[in-house]
């Protein structure tokens, strides 16, 4: 996969006059958050306009922000009016009526109203301190038809295209992350060929079917004597898949006394625990992004991440998702990927 340079793109962003103040790190989790970034970056650099990053109380770091885990790549801000000020594109009212529908309550009309004044007051707020007009994370408006083209950086790319080659640029790990993967590497034995999945557990199961992990790993082809990365919230779904596999050499970063992961409760750990639990989550994924194959869900951040930057690895796949149908799928919202996981989960349809 060709990649962005670097230098390239700081010279390009900061050439452009319109700025973003993009706030990552708002209530999802890091790869959700991160494709929400990456999103925000496609967008400025389809409209020509500065993209700046606010991650100062980023919920996966503990006060430092984006440079606690990867190497810098754009100028940030750091005034506090974000936090309030500075949230995900909300849903169009066309989604949050179904979703009236569904909850039977006026609560998703009330909460997007309350929203739309906090952005008002916002732009009034930025205008104060900038002296300018500034576009926050939720003016991004994303459009997967539309291919991206900027001649400066080399990229006249489909949405899936450019997709990749920027979170290609900004996916650099800083030393303190990269000398914990060496460590990683050499604890686990990693060897030079291995293969990877993910296998999903946790609050996952209240918004898509959970893939069970022997339908993951068998998917994956390996052959006794293969080495299994297995990237997993739940040290029991590591277990269970070592007994259904008793051939296979599996490694697993997810530490014995992990029993899923539940964002809410994770959001409010000790920030030691945070850290040492998004280090080694970025490492599995950095390891997932160099195996020989992987095989994964449509449904789960990481995975997507991992497809998307992927897509034209004829060694990728999901468990839940046709290969000739999963460039289309991973565009679409998490309630389409779900139900469609749901559906091919249920049938037992052949997704190979």
């Amino acid at each position: 996969m060709e990649e962005l340079d670097l230098n390239a793109y700081r010279k390009f962003n900061e050439s452009c006059g319109r700025r973003m103040v993009c706030r990552i790190g708002v209530d999802c989790g890091l790869f959700v958050e991160m494709n929400y970034m990456v999103d925000a970056m496609l967008y400025c650099l389809a409209h020509r306009i500065k993209f700046q990053m606010y991650s100062d109380d980023a919920n996966f770091g503990t006060g430092v922000g984006w440079s606690e885990y990867f190497m810098p790549f754009c100028e940030e801000a750091h005034e506090a009016f974000h936090r309030k000020f500075n949230f995900h594109r909300m849903p169009s009212w066309r989604r949050i009526l179904k979703l009236c529908r569904a909850q039977r309550s006026l609560g998703p009309v009330v909460w997007k109203i309350k929203k739309g004044m906090l952005t008002r007051i916002g732009r009034l707020v930025a205008l104060a301190t900038y002296g300018e007009r500034v576009l926050f994370a939720q003016d991004v408006r994303v459009d997967r038809s539309q291919r991206i083209c900027v001649p400066e950086l080399g990229i006249d790319d489909d949405y899936m295209g450019a997709f990749a080659k920027v979170a290609r640029m900004v996916w650099r790990l800083n030393p303190y992350v990269q000398l914990h993967k060496e460590e990683y590497r050499q604890i686990l034995s990693v060897p030079p060929v291995y293969s990877g999945v993910q296998i999903r557990g946790g609050d996952k199961i209240t918004e898509a079917p959970l893939v069970d992990g022997k339908i993951i790993v068998g998917k994956s082809g390996l052959q006794n004597g293969g080495c299994l990365f297995v990237l997993t919230d739940d040290y029991r779904q590591f277990l269970k898949a070592r007994k259904e596999f008793p051939g296979l050499r599996l490694l697993t970063l997810c530490r014995e006394d992990e029993r899923g992961y539940y964002h809410k409760q994770f959001c409010e750990v000790e920030p030691s625990e945070k850290k040492d639990a998004i280090v080694r989550l970025i490492v599995s994924v950095d390891l997932l992004l160099s195996s020989s194959s992987f095989v994964g869900s449509i449904t789960t951040g990481p995975s997507v991440f991992v497809m998307k930057l992927r897509l034209g690895d004829p060694n990728v796949q999901a468990a839940d998702c046709p290969k000739d149908e999963l460039a289309a799928t991973l565009q679409l919202p998490i309630d389409v990927r779900s139900m469609i996981s749901r559906r091919n989960v249920a049938s037992g349809a052949s997704v190979s």
